[in-house]
C-alpha cells in the first residue's frame, strides 16, 4: 500500500465510530420528562384552579393547596415524584399505591390534566433549586 492512501478514508471511519459511539450512549439515557405546556400561563391556571375547586382536589388537598385529608401541595415533599410526568400519571390513577381518586383520570382530559398542574405549580412555595418541572 502506499502511503497516505489511508488519509482519506481515515474522517469516514472516525465519523462512523463516533456515530456508532454516540447513538450506544443516547439508549442509556433516559427519556426526558414530558413537559406541561401551561406551567406559568396565567389563563391556564385560572382554568386550572376552576377545575381543581370543581373536581373536589381541594377536598383533600385544601383550598389553597396547604393540605389536610391529602397532602400539602405547596412543598417539595412529594411521595411519588414532583415532575409533570409523574402528577399527570398519579392524576390519572396510573400510579401503584397511590391514595387519590383514580376517577379523575377518567373524567379529565389530558389538556384539562395539564392546566390543573398549573395551577398547582403556581401554588408551590418549596425550595426552588428542587423544582424538576
Amino acid at each position: 500500500m502506499r502511503k497516505g492512501t489511508l488519509r482519506p478514508v481515515l474522517p469516514l471511519v472516525l465519523g462512523l465510530l463516533l456515530i456508532q459511539f454516540g447513538a450506544s450512549v443516547a439508549e442509556d439515557q433516559p427519556m426526558a420528562k414530558r413537559l406541561n405546556p401551561y406551567t406559568g400561563q396565567e389563563d391556564a391556571i385560572k382554568e386550572g384552579r376552576a377545575l381543581y375547586l370543581q373536581h373536589g382536589c381541594s377536598g383533600c388537598h385544601g383550598v389553597a393547596g396547604g393540605g389536610g385529608m391529602g397532602p400539602a401541595l405547596l412543598d417539595d415533599e412529594w411521595t411519588f415524584g414532583s415532575d409533570d410526568e409523574t402528577l399527570s400519571r398519579l392524576i390519572k390513577g396510573e400510579v401503584p399505591q397511590q391514595t387519590m381518586p383514580a376517577v379523575f383520570g377518567n373524567e379529565l382530559k389530558d389538556d384539562d390534566i395539564w392546566k390543573l398542574l398549573a395551577y398547582v405549580r403556581s401554588l408551590y412555595r418549596g425550595d426552588s433549586s428542587k423544582i424538576d418541572w
